[in-house]
């Protein structure tokens, strides 16, 4: 059996990267499930929004397109939870009278 193997150029220029092709198998990306807390959130969004000031990829629509998106994800989910809480945090419990029972 013969054995074929090749090492990866550790000083790849970027038109070596960019001849790499993605396959698409045409099966629609699957949006996952994920557990993040607040802070995590805040972190991911912290350094997308830096990223988006210094990137020249601004003028890509797709990329731009999916910022918005990640974004718009993000801080929904953020808003959800608070809302949630809100509402649990504003139920009026009936008030305990102490020496009263059913």
């Amino acid at each position: 059996m013969t054995k074929y193997q090749q090492t990866a150029n550790p000083n790849a220029t970027n038109s070596e990267l960019d001849a790499k092709t993605i396959l698409q198998r045409g099966i629609e990306t699957p949006e996952l499930l994920v557990s993040l807390t607040e802070e995590q959130i805040s972190t991911i969004l912290y350094i997308m929004e830096g990223y988006i000031v210094n990137s020249d990829d601004t003028n890509d629509e797709q990329f731009n397109e999916d910022v918005d998106n990640i974004f718009e994800k993000l801080e929904t989910a953020v808003d959800i939870h608070y809302a949630e809480l809100d509402a649990l945090t504003n139920i009026n419990p009936e008030p305990f009278i102490t020496g009263f029972h059913d």
